[in-house]
């Protein structure tokens, strides 16, 4: 009777015997084939081998997206070894340490992401480079012929598949280990509709997918796998660009999308004309909030139902979601809402203080289950609410609440009214330390392209908005806010910004 682990490695290695000489990628203008991908799969397992990697062993897959970096992920599933990401966007001494630090036998990427630091690491902890290239052949070869694997010890996740890294946006990016029984509960729940659930027989499926989230995200890189999963091919974008991604989407006749709110502001702001996207029924919005305004704009504009999506790394995916049929009844009077619970999911709303369970409808800190983690709830950092419809709202993060002098302040409700304002992109808020009230709230606003305001203008707008104690302090005016690679405005970034000038 064979394991999970192991049905799983027998499904992701068939992916390219089904239709070899199919299109598996496009990618800045080239055609990469499944049959390519299975050479770039087969290639690094012959690597590993030949240096004498251990079975089982976590191997370092620099996340760059890139064609062969999906034949990686075939390759080293089908050959029993954990997926462990590493982002290439950061700098280059920053990754150097990391593989130091995790201590892995084998790294695999292409051949810019080998660094002479990445080099000198690999080699300080006995470990092996292999480089990959979808369209050359070999498609993978040893970074020096003959390398074989020092004594080690060397990383190794029992029953892991994947590891799947957090957001970072309020701090340094956490691995989250992925077993293999989670691994397919999720791939199950990830499914698009009955049919891609039907195990046998599988094909290739006609309409490509859209990648456009870096594959060093938890994801970028879970829609990967969702996509190999399937057998479904995918248009690859190495960054968002508007009218690459409209031009994909009439040239796939592509059905459903995922966007990231800011990227839907993108759509809007750049016109995009609505016969270009006419295929899409739906567009999925995830990994942060999407402002209200923003999504009837975008649905009024293209006829298109924007479903907003709750999910955590932690969770595998999905927590909460709309569907088409929640939509056309709730679309109106349940706008902001995240959705409801995915069909595996439990939730309660239990007291900041306290920690006893709340009635419905009140504000408190979300508490999760699910089999796809275990038994037991799981206290999470965010605020929330679930109302009488089994509706979820999100209200911020408990973490990041600002406690001026006994008030509480929500930032993503201070961020979210600023947003309203007709010059205002995007706005972040932090807390600064205060002498007299302990905390109080400034502001970082990304200004619309063209347009005018002031500080003043600003502050005035939030105050006919909310109480008084909830208008920021400062505000500042920026041409662009930093952004983690889920495109959330980076906290930690936002402060380094204004260290000089302010007391966090």
């Amino acid at each position: 009777m064979t394991t999970i682990a192991e049905q799983i490695a027998a499904h992701f290695g068939s992916l390219p015997t089904l239709e070899p000489e199919s299109v598996a990628v496009r990618y800045q203008g080239t055609q990469t084939s499944w049959g390519q991908l299975g050479l770039v799969a087969d290639g690094i397992l012959e690597c590993l081998a030949a240096a004498g990697v251990p079975e089982g062993s976590s191997i370092g897959w620099i996340a760059r997206n890139d064609p062969a970096l999906l034949g990686a992920l075939i390759g080293l599933i089908k050959g029993g070894y954990t997926v462990s990401p590493v982002n290439p966007h950061q700098p280059v001494q920053k990754i150097a340490e990391q593989l130091r630090a995790l201590g892995m036998a084998a790294s695999v990427g292409v051949a810019q992401d080998f660094h002479p630091e990445v080099r000198e690491a690999l080699a300080d902890t006995g470990g092996v480079g292999v480089t990959i290239d979808a369209q050359a052949v070999p498609a993978a070869r040893l970074l020096a012929d003959g390398d074989t694997v020092g004594s080690g010890p060397f990383r190794k996740l029992d029953d892991a598949i994947v590891e799947r890294l957090t957001s970072g946006t309020t701090g340094e990016p956490k691995r989250i280990q992925v077993p293999a029984a989670t691994f397919q509960k999720a791939l199950e729940l990830g499914a698009r509709s009955e049919k891609d659930k039907q195990a046998e027989p599988l094909k290739v499926k006609r309409s490509p997918g859209i990648l456009l989230t870096t594959f060093s995200h938890s994801g970028g890189l879970w829609g990967a796998l969702l996509a190999l999963n399937q057998a479904r091919p995918v248009e690859l974008f190495d960054k968002f660009d508007v009218q690459r991604w409209a031009d994909a989407v009439e040239r796939g006749q592509v059905k459903a999308a995922n966007l990231v709110p800011s990227m839907i502001t993108m759509v809007l702001e750049q016109g995009v004309a609505p016969e270009k996207i006419k295929s899409l029924l739906v567009i999925r919005a995830g990994t942060a909030p999407l402002d209200p305004e923003t999504q009837r704009a975008f649905e009024e504009a293209y006829g298109i139902p924007v479903l907003t999506e709750y999910s955590a790394s932690e969770f595998m995916g999905g927590i909460a979601g709309w569907s088409l049929a929640d939509h056309k009844l709730y679309g109106e009077s349940k706008r902001g809402a995240a959705g409801t619970l995915r069909p595996d999911m439990q939730v309660k709303i239990t007291d900041v203080e306290t920690g006893e369970e709340l009635e419905r409808g009140q504000i408190g800190i979300l508490n999760l289950k699910s089999p796809r983690i275990g038994p037991d709830f799981i206290k999470t950092t965010d605020l929330a609410s679930f109302d009488t419809d089994d509706f979820l709202w999100i209200h911020g993060r408990a973490d990041e609440a600002i406690n001026r002098g006994g008030f509480k302040i929500l930032p993503e409700k201070v961020a979210e009214t600023l947003r309203q304002h007709d010059a205002v992109r995007e706005a972040g808020i932090l807390a600064v330390r205060d002498s007299r009230l302990g905390q109080v709230p400034i502001a970082v606003v990304e200004i619309v392209e063209g347009a005018q305001t002031s500080e003043q203008d600003l502050k005035d707008f939030v105050r006919s908005q909310m109480p008084a104690y909830m208008v920021p302090t400062s505000i500042e005016l920026v041409d662009a806010l930093p952004r983690t690679l889920s495109m959330k405005v980076d906290r930690p970034a936002l402060r380094a910004l204004f260290q000089d000038k302010y007391h966090f």
